[in-house]
Protein backbone atom coordinates (compact mmCIF):
# COMPACT_ATOMS: atom_id res chain seq x y z
CA UNK A 1 0.00 0.00 0.00
CA UNK A 2 1.52 3.14 -0.99
CA UNK A 3 2.24 6.05 1.55
CA UNK A 4 -0.53 8.11 0.79
CA UNK A 5 -3.25 5.33 1.03
CA UNK A 6 -1.64 4.17 4.21
CA UNK A 7 -2.14 8.11 5.29
CA UNK A 8 -5.00 8.02 4.39
CA UNK A 9 -6.33 5.16 6.04
CA UNK A 10 -4.67 5.86 9.53
CA UNK A 11 -7.08 9.28 9.12
CA UNK A 12 -10.00 7.66 8.57
CA UNK A 13 -9.56 4.96 11.11
CA UNK A 14 -8.73 7.56 13.68
CA UNK A 15 -12.15 9.33 12.71
CA UNK A 16 -10.55 12.26 11.03
CA UNK A 17 -13.70 13.99 8.78
CA UNK A 18 -11.22 15.71 6.61
CA UNK A 19 -10.55 12.23 5.28
CA UNK A 20 -13.75 11.86 3.89
CA UNK A 21 -12.64 14.77 1.25
CA UNK A 22 -9.80 13.58 0.61
CA UNK A 23 -11.23 10.10 0.35
CA UNK A 24 -13.89 11.66 -2.14
CA UNK A 25 -11.37 13.23 -3.85
CA UNK A 26 -9.08 10.28 -4.40
CA UNK A 27 -11.65 7.50 -5.29
CA UNK A 28 -14.90 9.79 -5.78
CA UNK A 29 -14.57 9.55 -9.68
CA UNK A 30 -13.33 5.70 -9.76
CA UNK A 31 -16.25 4.41 -7.66
CA UNK A 32 -18.72 6.37 -9.86
CA UNK A 33 -17.44 5.18 -13.01
CA UNK A 34 -17.60 1.62 -11.64
CA UNK A 35 -20.89 1.92 -10.55
CA UNK A 36 -22.40 3.53 -13.78
CA UNK A 37 -20.32 0.81 -15.83
CA UNK A 38 -22.90 -1.45 -14.08
CA UNK A 39 -26.17 0.80 -13.86
CA UNK A 40 -26.05 1.93 -17.13
CA UNK A 41 -27.80 5.61 -15.00
CA UNK A 42 -25.50 8.60 -14.15
CA UNK A 43 -27.71 9.20 -11.25
CA UNK A 44 -28.05 5.95 -9.48
CA UNK A 45 -24.11 6.26 -10.01
CA UNK A 46 -23.80 9.16 -8.35
CA UNK A 47 -26.10 7.98 -5.23
CA UNK A 48 -23.65 4.59 -5.16
CA UNK A 49 -20.80 6.75 -4.88
CA UNK A 50 -22.34 8.56 -1.68
CA UNK A 51 -23.18 5.52 -0.24
CA UNK A 52 -19.73 3.53 -0.83
CA UNK A 53 -17.78 6.49 0.24
CA UNK A 54 -20.25 6.94 3.59
CA UNK A 55 -19.86 3.19 3.98
CA UNK A 56 -16.17 3.03 3.94
CA UNK A 57 -16.00 5.79 6.20
CA UNK A 58 -18.45 4.50 8.69
CA UNK A 59 -16.96 0.34 8.13
CA UNK A 60 -13.07 1.44 7.92
CA UNK A 61 -12.50 -0.33 11.12
CA UNK A 62 -13.46 -3.79 9.43
CA UNK A 63 -10.66 -3.08 6.94
CA UNK A 64 -8.33 -6.22 7.74
CA UNK A 65 -5.42 -4.50 5.32
CA UNK A 66 -5.19 -8.67 3.47
CA UNK A 67 -5.36 -6.48 -0.29
CA UNK A 68 -4.96 -2.76 -1.00
CA UNK A 69 -7.42 -0.08 -0.09
CA UNK A 70 -8.61 0.72 -3.43
CA UNK A 71 -9.61 -3.34 -3.83
CA UNK A 72 -11.53 -3.16 -0.46
CA UNK A 73 -13.69 0.17 -2.03
CA UNK A 74 -14.26 -1.40 -5.33
CA UNK A 75 -15.51 -4.28 -3.85
CA UNK A 76 -18.05 -2.22 -2.12
CA UNK A 77 -18.89 -0.38 -5.40
CA UNK A 78 -19.78 -3.71 -6.82
CA UNK A 79 -21.90 -4.89 -3.86
CA UNK A 80 -23.69 -1.36 -4.29
CA UNK A 81 -24.16 -1.34 -7.95
CA UNK A 82 -25.47 -4.86 -7.24
CA UNK A 83 -27.89 -4.33 -4.93
CA UNK A 84 -29.29 -1.21 -6.66
CA UNK A 85 -29.99 -3.49 -9.65
CA UNK A 86 -31.72 -5.85 -7.70
CA UNK A 87 -33.23 -3.86 -6.18
CA UNK A 88 -34.97 -2.22 -9.27
CA UNK A 89 -35.28 -5.45 -10.72
CA UNK A 90 -37.71 -5.95 -8.07
CA UNK A 91 -39.31 -2.29 -8.16
CA UNK A 92 -40.17 -3.01 -12.08
CA UNK A 93 -42.91 -4.93 -11.24
CA UNK A 94 -44.74 -2.41 -8.89
CA UNK A 95 -43.53 0.30 -11.15
CA UNK A 96 -45.63 -1.22 -14.15
CA UNK A 97 -48.78 -1.51 -12.18
CA UNK A 98 -49.21 1.38 -11.34
CA UNK A 99 -49.90 3.21 -14.63
CA UNK A 100 -52.03 6.28 -14.91
CA UNK A 101 -55.15 6.73 -15.84
CA UNK A 102 -55.08 9.90 -18.52
CA UNK A 103 -58.50 11.10 -17.72
CA UNK A 104 -58.54 11.57 -14.82
CA UNK A 105 -54.76 12.10 -13.74
CA UNK A 106 -54.50 9.15 -10.97
CA UNK A 107 -52.31 6.66 -10.22
CA UNK A 108 -54.14 3.44 -10.78
CA UNK A 109 -53.46 0.95 -8.26
CA UNK A 110 -53.37 -3.02 -8.43
CA UNK A 111 -57.31 -4.48 -8.04
CA UNK A 112 -58.83 -1.25 -9.79
CA UNK A 113 -60.59 -2.58 -12.35
CA UNK A 114 -59.58 -1.50 -15.91
CA UNK A 115 -60.75 1.48 -17.77
CA UNK A 116 -62.80 0.85 -20.28
CA UNK A 117 -61.37 1.87 -24.06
Amino acid sequence: MGATQQELLARLQAGDESALADLASTYGAKIQQLAFRYLRNKEDAEEVMQDVLYKVYRNVGAFRGDAALSSWIYRITFNAAMSRLRQFKQDLPNAMEKTSDDETGRQSEPGDPEPAR
